[in-house]
């Protein structure tokens, strides 16, 4: 219930707060970098709050290379808003960066306030491009819908979104609970923006104009899907097993999961891909996030941890995956997966200022009908 609520709590002042306009990124040309490097081994160890533990593996070379201790701790993207934002407000300075997920949600609740400063090292100030500067993107995550092999060894049984609001696919679809991910709220606040391409993607499919009984198609497909009994899940690893899992008669499909989970497949015996032929879109695709705390104990060490995971080095934790992209040029997509920019084409990002005014209605839709 503290999830459910501070979801809820967020939604609402982030709709108060929308498109407020956040502070300049500092950049490091402004700086001696060499003052940096030798302010940082004095400072003492770094503390980081992250959404994923490779942050920790990471930290471990990191440590290792530099001799600056570096403690993560691991939190879920609600969880890491509310601690770094109810520890600011009442003026506890001891995080000093954050790696978080939701950028809408951290940027009003955090950057905006204040609380949270965006700062671009050497290697990414060299070769990010300018939308991977302010916010500080560490990489990008892919979502994706995803079937069982087993079950469809010729072909992709998915052509629309709108197949899975259908008879046949009652009850067999995962997706994890949007009141406790802000990223699905984020990427269906797009499905929103984009209402009439997703109507247009209905008429295609059944050849008849899509009939509403909410005010655009992005919330009338969360109606339909979830009047369809969607299977509301909390884990992204506990749909891509369910999904991928062998010798079942009629398994369910992932929609909204993690790409990277497709990495162990092998591995686990999993008869699970991705779906490249549904439309409008093949899922959706995120930053990762990088902030140094207004009020840093230990700012040059994260200074410091922040260039260094703008590396291919520092990136490696993540790159051991597909689905994971960095903004460095010159990473080498995982064995099999396609470049980033190909994602890009297929899958739907979505506008943060957009999102931010829109995710209340985009969860509070979601609640109306999940908890029917």
């Amino acid at each position: 219930m503290i999830r459910r609520d501070f979801s809820s709590t967020i939604a609402a002042v982030i709709s108060l707060l929308a498109i407020a306009v956040s502070g300049s990124a500092v950049q490091a040309q402004d700086e001696d970098w060499s003052k940096i490097e030798a302010a940082a081994k004095k400072e003492g160890a770094l503390l980081v709050y992250s959404t994923t533990s490779r942050t920790a593996k990471a930290a471990e070379k990191f440590s290792a290379m530099t001799g600056i201790a570096v403690e993560v701790v691991r939190l879920g993207e609600q969880d890491l808003i509310q601690r770094t934002y109810q520890e600011s407000v009442a003026g506890v300075n001891d995080v000093d960066m954050i790696v978080a997920e939701d950028w809408v949600a951290a940027r009003e609740l955090l950057v905006n306030t204040g609380y949270m400063v965006n700062y671009v090292p050497p290697t990414a100030q060299a070769l990010f491009s300018e939308e991977d500067k302010d916010p500080l993107v560490l990489g990008y995550i892919g979502r994706i819908f995803g079937y069982n092999t087993e079950k469809h060894p010729d072909a992709d049984p998915l052509d629309s979104v709108w197949d899975l609001t259908t008879d046949e696919f009652r009850g067999r679809v995962m997706i994890r609970d949007l009141a406790i991910t802000g990223e699905h709220q984020n990427a269906l606040t797009e499905w929103v923006r984009r209402s009439g391409e997703l109507a247009a993607d209905y008429e295609r499919r059944f050849g008849k104009p899509l009939e509403m009984t909410e005010a655009n198609a992005g919330l009338e497909f969360i109606k339909r899907f979830l009047q369809n009994d969607a299977i509301i899940m909390t884990s992204d690893t506990k749909i891509t097993e369910a999904v991928g899992a062998p010798d079942q008669s009629n398994p369910p499909y992932g929609m909204f999961y993690v790409y990277s989970k497709h990495r162990d497949a092998p591995v686990q015996g999993l008869k699970v891909v991705d779906s490249r032929a549904i439309k409008p879109t093949i899922g959706y695709y995120y930053p990762i996030v990088l902030q140094l705390s207004a009020n840093a104990k230990h700012p040059n060490a994260a200074k410091m941890f922040m260039e260094y995971l703008g590396t291919l080095e520092g990136f490696a934790p993540w790159g051991d995956s597909p689905g994971v992209y960095t903004p460095n040029p010159n990473q080498v997509p995982f064995e099999g997966d396609m470049p980033l920019a190909w994602w890009k084409e297929n899958m739907w990002g979505y506008d943060r200022d957009f999102a931010a005014e829109n995710r209340g209605l985009v969860l509070d839709t979601w609640l109306k009908y999940a908890q029917r």
